[in-house]
């Protein structure tokens, strides 16, 4: 574990509704503090929709960004895409898992020197790659049956999604020299484990995440789920940073008080997604914001967990990414995610 005591820090989980990069990216630095993230910006197409964003290399995998839809082609060639592609995870060739600017703009932009001046000045830059478990789930074969319980497929989605970490890694150090990496592997998918039309085991979500963090090449390592799940079995993962929906899920989370002191002792820490991602950003207040933390902190202190850790190891933001709201939306939640992280950091320090 990292020991990462962030204080209440903004933290951005990627998305932004933008059409304009450059802007974008701006908004990002001008309003995060100490943690940078580079914006993923699924208004500019479907190629950076959050699965498409990390399918280049994948063998097999066809994009059709004009009927906005994705699919792996297992048929006679792929044997041959299939040998390339594991020569290329063995060889570690991390240039073979880059993300193009057609891809991810945003990080593009990151990367290219346009805001050398400003990643500099950052103690830490966050990338992000969509997990395993969602990206298996979600983009299936030819024969639309999904790609998680194909065994091949299933191995090269985690094999390929470390090695775009490990990349991001690589090149987000490079973008800021004395920058610490954090990367989080989001998963939306986890709210639907353990129901009956899932057939994923807790062993297989555990293991397959734990070695994407594992071979990441990040100084921190984070994972996110917006909905609702079973919290033990994230934690079990041995993540640095665990991130949830704290405005929708608050008291379902703190219900595994035990699970979260054991993370704490391990040095972990919390991103608490306490503002709305919706049109709700626009009915609430900083003090609202404020409460809802503080009434969990209660909680979690009832239980007897230290009020302290509790805020030095948190970190604030939306709820999920900002990608499906409104400009107005976004800018709002982000205007007040500062606020918040303001706000608790004249509190506790």
């Amino acid at each position: 574990m990292s020991g990462f005591e962030p204080r209440f820090a903004m933290i951005a989980i990627g998305t932004l509704p933008h059409a304009d990069a450059e802007l974008a990216c701006r908004i990002v630095l001008d309003t995060f503090g100490e943690v940078a993230a580079w914006p993923q910006l699924p208004g500019l197409g479907f190629r950076e929709n959050m699965y498409a964003q990390y399918s280049e290399g994948m063998p097999g995998i066809k994009v059709d960004a004009a009927a906005r839809r994705m699919w792996f082609q297992v048929d006679d060639a792929f044997a041959g895409e299939l040998e390339d592609f594991y020569q290329a995870v063995i060889e570690e060739d991390l240039d073979r898992f880059a993300m193009s600017r057609d891809f991810a703009a945003g990080l593009a932009l990151f990367l290219d020197g346009t805001f050398a001046a400003e990643l500099a000045e950052r103690p830490f830059l966050k990338g992000q790659v969509t997990g395993p478990i969602s990206f298996g789930l979600t983009v299936t074969d030819q024969d639309k049956r999904a790609s998680l319980y194909n065994e091949t497929l299933e191995q090269v989605i985690v094999k390929a999604l470390t090695l775009k970490g490990k990349w991001q890694s690589r090149q987000l150090a490079g973008a800021a020299p004395g920058a610490k990496v954090i990367m989080f592997y989001d998963e939306p998918y986890l709210h639907s484990v353990g129901s009956a039309l899932i057939s994923v085991s807790r062993e297989q979500v555990v293991g397959e995440i734990k070695e994407c963090l594992a071979g990441c090449g990040a100084d921190i390592t984070g994972v996110h789920c917006c909905g609702n799940t079973d919290w033990s079995m994230v934690f079990a993962i041995g993540v640095d940073v665990v991130h949830f929906d704290a405005y929708e899920y608050m008291e379902p989370f703190v219900a595994y008080d035990a699970e979260i002191a054991e993370h704490l002792d391990r040095g972990g820490s919390i991103a608490w997604g306490i503002v709305p991602k919706d049109e709700t950003v626009f009915k609430v207040s900083c003090e609202d914001m404020e409460s809802r933390l503080e009434g969990a902190f209660d909680m979690l202190e009832a239980r007897g967990l230290d009020r302290e850790t509790l805020a030095a190891r948190a970190l604030v933001s939306p709820s999920c990414g900002l990608g499906p709201a409104t400009v107005k939306v976004a800018e709002r939640a982000l205007r007040l995610t500062a606020e918040v992280s303001a706000a608790m950091r004249d509190r506790y320090f």
